[in-house]
């Protein structure tokens, strides 16, 4: 069967699809945009990128092939973890782009919080060493001194 093409574009939301299907497989090219602009959201949650980066390390991420495709390995959750995990999307049968592209920026959002505490944590060790440091170097003079 000859590939066919889908092109497809929404005059409310400004999203255009460009898509090539074939029996074996659809294709995407080009770039597919998810409409984001806040005037088109509400009931807005702040999340804490902590407890995501920690659901995130928990989730099972495994190797796995669609049972259509056999030869094609993919890599990720399962939908059903996915939605335990972290409440969003329509089912626990799909995973949206948009919401796994979120949890990845809030993953990352926390582990950034992690290094910035750690880079904090370290310079005050290595203060604490560098005053140790010299402390030790002044006991050393006095136990010189007095050995002469």
């Amino acid at each position: 069967m000859a590939a066919q093409n889908l092109y497809a574009s929404n005059t409310i939301s400004g999203q255009f699809i460009s898509a090539q299907f074939s029996v074996s497989a659809p294709q995407l090219y080009g770039q597919l945009n998810s409409g984001s602009d806040r005037n088109t959201k509400e009931n807005f949650q702040a999340v804490e990128s902590s407890s995501i980066l920690e659901r995130v390390a928990g989730l099972p991420i495994t190797t796995w092939n669609f049972k259509t495709e056999p030869g094609v390995r993919h890599l990720g959750p399962m939908a059903q973890d996915f939605k335990a995990a972290f409440e969003v999307g329509i089912d626990d049968k799909h995973i949206g782009v948009v919401d796994a592209q979120g949890v990845a920026l809030a993953a990352i959002q926390g582990l950034n919080q992690k290094v910035v505490q750690l880079q904090a944590e370290l310079e005050l060790r290595n203060a604490e060493t560098e005053e140790l440091k010299t402390r030790l170097a002044t006991l050393e003079q006095l136990v010189q001194r007095q050995q002469r």
